[in-house]
């Protein structure tokens, strides 16, 4: 028998292995985590998420139902209340859909998002951002995005699951983290020339052509299709959510010259384009297509699972 928490156990340890912190630098934070909660008292005690105490990812947690088991899985990248009603009504037509796993964060996973973005000072300080700036750069916007989620309303999603007595999860950071470290192993190997080449590199992948049926695809934000590509480095595909403009500016000090992103703000462009960055984005879809694809082949190699593919997400093997 599988249940859900097997295939979350499963899941979050597999992003370990692919997460671009130092696994030991994960285990001390993991023990701080624990030494803090012995220390507190009353209510925030009882309160207290206990799956903080063994899972690194904030954003990445089993929502509802972990204990029931699962063989078929519906897999999408948002999960929300009318698909989990989608869900109730395929299986009212014998679809036998038993679970959902939904890559984007919801309940407490999407209220948590903002601790997960300190793994991004680690990807800029890999990138030659130096780890002071890189603070400067994401604390504040992990700050943002903290205030800018706090008065969603995070019960809507898990209380849906659990009247309509779905088995829920979401895994964020831990399928983010498979993406990154493909993406960035495969522009390493690929050494594209030019941003167009670039653009051909990453059209290679089945997910990225795909995505061209619904034209949200890869895209030059900046620069042009004859730029040579320079220092590129793969940025923003794991630790929550994108970084603001300021971004740029150490880039530029930095020596980097292409950023390949997942997606990137307005402002951020408007900077890039002062500053003479090129900027690619990869397409947010098919980027966290990939993430999930990955992570998945593990899973359905440890376990005996059906797949349903649903809400952007095309389930692809390798």
């Amino acid at each position: 028998m599988v249940t859900l928490d097997d295939i979350h156990k499963f899941s979050v340890e597999e992003g370990i292995k692919e997460d671009p912190r130092d696994e030991e630098k994960i285990k001390e934070n993991l023990e701080k985590r624990k030494e803090n909660y012995e220390e507190m008292e009353g209510k925030e005690k009882e309160h207290y998420d206990k799956d903080r105490l063994e899972n690194p990812f904030d954003d990445s947690k089993v929502i509802y139902g972990g204990d029931k088991e699962v063989e078929k899985l519906a897999v999408g990248i948002d999960i929300e209340t009318q698909d989990l009603i989608l869900i109730d009504r395929l299986n009212e037509k014998g679809e036998e859909i038993d679970s959902a796993f939904g890559h984007h964060p919801e309940g407490r996973a999407l209220a948590n998002l903002h601790r997960v973005m300190g793994l991004q000072i680690d990807t800029l300080e890999q990138a030659g951002i130096p780890v002071s700036q890189a603070e400067g750069i994401v604390r504040p916007r992990a700050d943002e995005v903290k205030k800018g989620v706090h008065a969603s309303n995070h019960p809507r999603a898990p209380r849906t699951a659990e009247v309509l007595d779905i088995p829920f999860m979401t895994l964020h950071t831990v399928c983010d983290n498979h993406a990154y470290q493909f993406m960035k192993k495969y522009l390493e190997e690929e050494n594209p020339e030019t941003l167009g080449d670039v653009v051909d590199s990453i059209l290679e992948i089945p997910e990225y052509e795909w995505s061209l049926d619904y034209d949200i695809g890869p895209e030059i934000f900046t620069g042009s299709k004859e730029n040579r590509t320079g220092n590129i480095e793969v940025l923003g595909f794991t630790g929550g959510t994108s970084l603001k403009d300021d971004l740029i500016d150490k880039m530029v000090e930095s020596g980097i010259d292409t950023l390949v992103v997942m997606h990137a703000p307005k402002k951020q462009i408007e900077k890039a384009k002062e500053k003479n960055i090129n900027i690619i984005s990869a397409g947010h879809m098919p980027s966290d297509s990939l993430g999930i694809n990955l992570l998945l082949d593990k899973i359905q190699d440890k376990f005996d699972l059906e797949i349903f593919e649903l809400s952007g997400f095309r389930r692809i093997e390798r």
